[in-house]
């Protein structure tokens, strides 16, 4: 089934366009390390670990009274191209790194020190793009 053609006047076309109806190319920034699309998804990899990270660790406490720095003992398994680094750990907190490609994201949960500056607030996850 084939639909007829409609033809667009120049003034109507002139007055969608000025209007917001064309479509418009997104603009995404891109670094020199590999674009932002990649830089999004290995970020989304890291957030995701750590969080996956934290409630490992919190089930661990709570069965045992104390974070682990040994993730092998956790229910716990990073993403390939994820390397985890458990920072500190004790019975008040942990802290802890991610790192995929260029992208660093850290957590800490109680007591324990932030293990970058940028991760400000406890239990929640925050990223960086590296520097290299």
């Amino acid at each position: 089934m084939r639909f007829p053609r409609r033809r667009i006047s120049l003034p109507i076309a002139v007055l969608m366009m000025t209007a917001g109806c064309a479509p418009r190319q997104a603009r995404v920034e891109t670094d020199p390390r590999g674009g932002e699309v990649v830089r999004r998804q290995l970020e989304a990899l890291a957030r995701k670990d750590l969080e996956a990270l934290q409630r490992a660790e919190a089930v661990h406490f709570a069965n045992e009274g104390a974070y682990t720095y040994d993730t092998e003992t956790l229910d716990f398994t990073a993403s390939p191209g994820v390397r985890i680094s458990v920072l500190e750990a004790s019975t008040g907190g942990f802290s802890a790194l991610a790192q995929a490609g260029s992208i660093e994201c850290g957590v800490f949960v109680g007591t324990a020190d932030p293990p970058r500056s940028y991760a400000v607030a406890a239990g929640v996850v925050s990223c960086r793009l590296l520097s290299i």
